[in-house]
């Protein structure tokens, strides 16, 4: 049964993710291979298509960066704001194929334009309707983002017609589950996770596992769109490689799990190591049959609210540390 605050949204959604290999560099490039996506994902029937991080320009550092410099003119050369050229541009899109849109850029703050953030733009039939900002960035000497980049410092959720979606990019999503719990406990019942994970050993069912976890421990449909390949195999990770920079080897094994009532959990649809699009159609019916068993979201606003004020307290405690 689904409960009255979903009512009103569509009972099924067709769901893609995108194995998606940037051309580093070149916005103008990229822009063709996700629209090309973007008309596949329409011919398939889908409604929502999930895109990685990034996606738009290119993951990877450069030696700019590396340097802990205060400026980097190619990324900055790369930056644009949402509202901007490509968002615009997707949004015309996504208006002719009735499509939601997730996919990574660099933002460029619209009110300070030497800040610069790794996003990911929400755009739908409708127009554009913001971006999530990644907020953990990774350090040297793995990669150079939190030199090139400033986090976020909002966790919104986005309006569809199938309800909210939420947004997320990458090691916000693989290593700080709350995240993803703060965004199922504001509505999303679907989570695109646009990412840029690294080949490696036993990388492939950590993606595939973590996404499904994620997906189950939050009732939610959640969709990992992976960046796939690289200029080599260098940037495979090792322990002998462990105080290397990573060069850009990416997994791909875009992956979409979530629920199959009554198993807590199922892999719907998993790309390999190419560029591909992977869809699922999965009903929200489906989804909260889990609801007259497991209703978490009203326990913890109910008789768990208790619970939830002592989780609460216990992060306020530990934000300097413990």
């Amino acid at each position: 049964m689904i409960p009255e605050r979903y009512a009103n949204y569509e009972k099924v959604v067709t769901m893609a993710a995108v194995n998606f290999s940037s051309v580093p560099g070149d916005s103008a490039a990229n822009l063709v291979k996700i629209e090309s996506n973007m008309r596949e994902a329409a011919a398939q029937g889908v409604d929502i298509i999930a895109f990685p991080e990034e996606a738009l320009v290119g993951c990877g550092g450069c030696d700019v960066c590396a340097t802990e410099a205060a400026h980097c003119d190619y990324h900055h050369a790369l930056a644009e704001t949402v509202p901007g050229p490509s968002t615009e541009r997707v949004a015309e899109l996504a208006r002719e194929l009735d499509l939601y849109v997730a996919f990574g850029l660099i933002e460029r703050d619209p009110d300070d334009p030497e800040v610069l953030y790794n996003a990911a733009a929400f755009v739908g039939p409708d127009g554009i309707q913001g971006s999530y900002r990644k907020l953990h960035l990774g350090s040297l000497p793995w990669v150079t983002e939190g030199v090139t980049f400033q986090p976020g410092n909002r966790i919104p959720v986005f309006e569809t017609r199938f309800g909210p979606v939420g947004v997320i990019i990458c090691y916000d999503f693989w290593f700080n589950p709350e995240l993803t719990r703060l965004m199922a406990l504001k509505g999303a019942r679907i989570i695109l996770n646009c990412c840029a994970t690294f080949a490696g050993p036993a990388k492939r069912d950590y993606m595939v596992h973590t996404t499904t976890v994620r997906a189950q421990e939050n009732h939610c449909y959640v969709a990992s769109a992976n960046q796939v390949g690289g200029p080599d195999g260098s940037g495979s990770y090792g322990a002998e490689r462990v105080e290397e920079g990573r060069t850009g080897d990416f997994l791909g094994h875009s992956t979409i799990a979530g629920p199959a009532f009554p198993r807590f959990n199922h892999v719907y649809a998993e790309a390999g190591g190419q560029e591909e699009l992977v869809t699922a159609t999965l009903s929200f019916e489906k989804l909260h049959r889990w609801q007259s068993i497991f209703p978490w979201r009203d326990w913890r606003a109910g008789h768990q609210a208790g619970t939830s004020q002592l989780i609460a307290d216990e992060f306020q405690k530990l934000v300097q540390g413990p």
